[in-house]
């Protein structure tokens, strides 16, 4: 059975609550941050594709995941990224732009 723990966390703004289940898929996978709510997610006018907002959907999961470059190598390393997503998805929604580049400014603070 892997190994897994539920995340509640608040973003920075204290705006929006989110929700995710944190899980170690095994040595060939790594770590997955599945992204179980998202409080107030009125994305508006923004490009909610999976490309543009970094979420997969894999099959036969039931949630979509934070889709990150690299393997994820510990549960500790999930928690940043979950906390690095929230933020960069609250100021995505709150101001618009690119989500790219607004994580890229949050990770480099």
């Amino acid at each position: 059975m892997n190994y897994y723990e539920r995340l509640d966390y608040l973003s920075s703004d204290g705006m929006m609550w989110f929700d995710f289940v944190i899980m170690d898929c095994g040595p060939d996978i790594g770590w997955r941050v599945y992204i179980i709510n998202v409080d107030d997610a009125d994305y508006g006018y923004r490009d909610v594709s999976g490309h543009a907002t970094h979420r997969n959907h894999f099959d036969g999961d039931t949630y979509k995941s934070i889709c990150w470059s690299t393997p994820i190598c510990s549960f500790q390393e999930a928690k940043v990224i979950a906390a690095l997503w929230a933020d960069t998805t609250a100021l995505y929604i709150k101001k618009g732009g690119s989500f790219d580049a607004i994580a890229q400014k949050l990770s480099k603070k």
